[in-house]
């Protein structure tokens, strides 16, 4: 791990520490939980399980990133189920797009779309579900547009996910309405946005 992924993480840890306190003072209801015991798996990209060990699950109304059960050791990552003739190479999911589940559901299901982490050059990205299945059911098909928002994990949480480049994540996964839709209240729909602002960690 280079330097500046370790200052990244230190920016990230700093940023949930904040985050906390403002949930704490304001109650937007989101979700920030504690992390969870990891052992290194040698086969992830850097700071995969550092970001990890920083916290275990991160939820507004628009996304939801979770610590996947497959690295939490050596021997769970042995047991993961690949997915076979994957076109994306069985990429590694991190989280999901949540602004199509109802709510009353979203405690069954972890989401809709996911965000995956390339696990050969370790980018974080988004892909259309439809280009997907397209590209699966089509394997002649060699290349599929994309979403990519970082080089590395590090990077993706600490200003995709924590810092300013929050709308573009919301932009390219839900489109740009979504970035300021507010509820009747004049509120922005997505208590995430609403705590990176009230955070001081993304602009009114």
């Amino acid at each position: 791990m280079n330097d500046d992924m370790r200052a990244g993480l230190a920016e990230i840890k700093a940023k949930l520490e904040l985050l906390r306190r403002t949930e704490a003072e304001h109650g937007f209801g989101v979700t920030i939980e504690e992390p969870l015991g990891l052992v290194d798996v040698p086969e992830l990209p850097a700071g995969v399980t550092e970001v990890f060990r920083l916290f275990s699950h991160l939820a507004g109304d628009y996304f939801r990133f979770r610590q996947p059960e497959e690295i939490r050791n050596p021997d769970a990552w042995a047991k993961r189920q690949w997915i076979e003739h994957c076109p994306l190479g069985d990429p590694l999911v991190i989280g999901w797009e949540l602004h199509g589940i109802p709510a009353d559901l979203r405690a069954e299901i972890d989401g809709s779309a996911p965000v995956r982490l390339d696990l050969n050059d370790g980018g974080v990205y988004y892909v259309d579900p439809d280009d997907y299945v397209f590209m699966y059911e089509h394997v002649d098909v060699e290349e599929i547009d994309s979403e990519d928002f970082a080089d590395d994990i590090v990077t993706f949480f600490n200003h995709c996910v924590l810092g300013e480049r929050y709308p573009r994540l919301v932009e390219g996964v839900l489109g740009p309405g979504a970035v300021t839709a507010t509820d009747r209240k004049g509120r922005h729909k997505d208590r995430w946005m609403r705590l990176l602002t009230a955070s001081g960690l993304l602009a009114a």
